[in-house]
């Protein structure tokens, strides 16, 4: 081959390259795609997310306030965040913008203090940490792993840090970094409603009042408008919203309120039922002693006709909270000490489930345990979400309970139960419990006529009406409502507020953006026992150091060697 036929066949294949690179980059142009190489989809978006930014009409505006001076695994965070931001703009376009935001950019303390504390009074929750400076010492450091996001002159504060005691530190931060792309989707998605969806709290029945649910109320009224109301046997005014809440009920619902609940769920309604079965009287706890005391109030023949038993016992369970407890000797100055209580377990729920992933535990206080019936041929999914530990008991009532059984260590022996359920989910097509009789005296409109069959819908049973009450406390001349989950003994905040609000997201999701929830990215820690092992560490640092110099080196030679016989002759 002559020198004339090389240099034509070098620049007819110049050409054919430059025509493929532009034909490429105008069906780039004309199709927009995106390939990731990830086996987990680390940097792909839900379809759901995908056209939820394609739909925004407007900017939506988040400022992250987590910069600035982070230790290593916090830094590794932001990117995640950054990351993420940056394939909602993929999608979205200039409808999304984002800021990053260092508090400790403002050198004056006083206004500094003023901000984080505006910030926390805005929704966001705060995390200490300690940040090394340069002469090897470290400084505690307040920050807001969160941010706020803007939207038509509209807020709403997103937390995004997981923190469940029972993890290590890297999976708590790993589950916060999988659920970044349902916290900030299920946030816009709520800020561009259209409609604000409804819920209702039922009164009338000795419920918990607005200001023991003050700090559920207040989470919730991020997503819907939220009402109370009493019921009154008028079923036509429940069937405006989306979920009904029935937060410990202490006294008898009448036929007719009962009828009204049945044919709402029978219209498609979903319904929370937060019961105590039994009633403690915990106040009397403070003499010292008291008897738990079967507490039914009507609610439980519609549950088990709807799959569920509600039982009339006590769990108890070696994985509980602490409470202060008296261990001075008689006569002399109180002397309090944190000690385990067995009727306030610590619950949790299948790790694997959107509702309770990544989940903290759930407080709770003098719960009861919960059993599915019903023919399993029927069209209903049961799913216990909320269950006591391996070790844990159930105490049949009634039961006398003495403080003093604080002070003795529990038994193991007797802690022989496992996994006793206390919150379960229900889905699918229910039969109405009034299928066979008629309706009710009372009942609005008088004609109603009862549907005997519901179509898909959902319910949820808890047996502890404490679960959503946050603690009240009285300060500066008034009664003030403390965040949900918060404990004042333990100065613990667990994941009573998160565990609803997933419970209540997951029942009227409509859109798929829970199922975000559900998305895992492993966790590849190093081997601790080869990184403790000098010989191991560098023989890895010398293979990643050398090899790929040596695979380079080793190409251009090869190439070389190949031109060479190929273009000598």
């Amino acid at each position: 081959m002559d020198r004339k036929e090389l240099k034509r066949r070098q620049l007819t294949q110049l050409f054919i390259a430059l025509v493929v690179v532009f034909l490429l980059s105008v069906l780039s142009g004309m199709k927009f795609f995106r390939i990731d190489l990830t086996s987990e989809k680390r940097h792909s978006l839900s379809s759901s997310s995908r056209h939820l930014m394609k739909e925004l009409d407007d900017v939506v505006f988040v400022r992250v306030y987590l910069d600035g001076e982070l230790p290593s695994e916090f830094v590794n965070f932001r990117k995640s965040i950054r990351e993420l931001m940056d394939e909602f703009r993929a999608y979205a376009g200039e409808n999304l913008q984002y800021e990053f935001i260092n508090l400790y950019e403002e050198t004056d303390e006083a206004i500094r203090n003023r901000m984080i504390g505006e910030l926390y009074d805005r929704g966001l929750s705060v995390t200490n940490i300690q940040v090394r400076d340069g002469e090897g010492g470290s400084s505690a450091k307040i920050i807001f792993p969160g941010a706020m996001i803007s939207y038509k002159g509209v807020e709403m504060p997103v937390n995004l840090l997981k923190n469940n005691p029972s993890l290590s530190h890297e999976l708590n931060l790993n589950n916060s970094i999988q659920t970044l792309e349902y916290e900030f989707a299920r946030a816009i998605f709520s800020l561009t409603l259209k409609e604000v969806p409804r819920i209702a709290f039922i009164e009338g029945h000795g419920e918990l009042d607005s200001l023991q649910t003050h700090s559920l109320m207040d989470e919730l009224k991020n997503f819907f408008q939220v009402d109370r109301g009493f019921i009154n046997g008028n079923v036509e005014a429940l069937l405006p919203y989306e979920a009904l809440i029935i937060a410990k009920p202490m006294r008898i619902f009448s036929e007719a309120d009962k009828f009204a609940i049945d044919q709402y769920m029978m219209e498609g309604g979903k319904v929370l039922f937060f019961l105590d079965p039994v009633d403690p009287f915990a106040d009397s706890l403070s003499g010292g002693t008291t008897v738990a005391l079967a507490n039914p109030v009507g609610l439980e023949e519609l549950l088990f006709k709807y799959g569920i038993r509600v039982n009339y016992n006590l769990v108890a369970d070696m994985q509980c909270n602490l409470v202060p407890v008296n261990t001075a000797p008689a006569g002399e100055q109180a002397r309090f000490t944190m000690m385990p209580w067995v009727y306030h377990p610590l619950l949790s729920g299948p790790p694997a489930h959107p509702v309770t992933r990544g989940l903290n535990y759930v407080k709770s206080e003098f719960s009861s345990s919960l059993d599915t019936v019903g023919d399993p041929s029927q069209e209903l999914s049961k799913t216990v979400l909320m269950a006591t530990s391996p070790a844990s008991r159930k105490r049949e009532v009634p039961l006398y309970i003495s403080m003093e059984e604080v002070t003795i260590q529990p038994d193991p022996a007797l802690f022989t139960a496992a996994h006793l359920p206390v919150g379960i989910l229900v889905e699918g097509s229910f039969e109405s419990f009034y299928k066979n009789y008629p309706v009710p005296e009372g009942v609005f409109p008088a004609d109603w006529e009862v549907i005997s069959k519901s179509g898909p819908t959902s319910l949820f049973v808890v047996t502890d009406g404490d679960i959503p009450a946050n603690e009240v406390k009285f300060e500066r001349g008034a009664f003030r409502a403390q965040p949900l989950g918060y404990d004042k003994y333990t100065r613990q905040t667990f994941g009573n507020l998160e565990f609803i609000m997933n419970v209540i997201n997951f029942m009227t999701d409509e859109t798929g953006i829970m199922e975000l929830r559900s998305r895992e990215f492993k966790l590849r820690l190093l081997n601790r026992e080869v990184i403790n092992q000098k010989s191991q560490v560098l023989k890895w640092k010398l293979l990643n150091t050398l090899l790929p110099l040596i695979l380079v080196l080793l190409s251009g030679l090869l190439i070389q060697l190949v031109r060479k016989r190929k273009y000598t002759s």
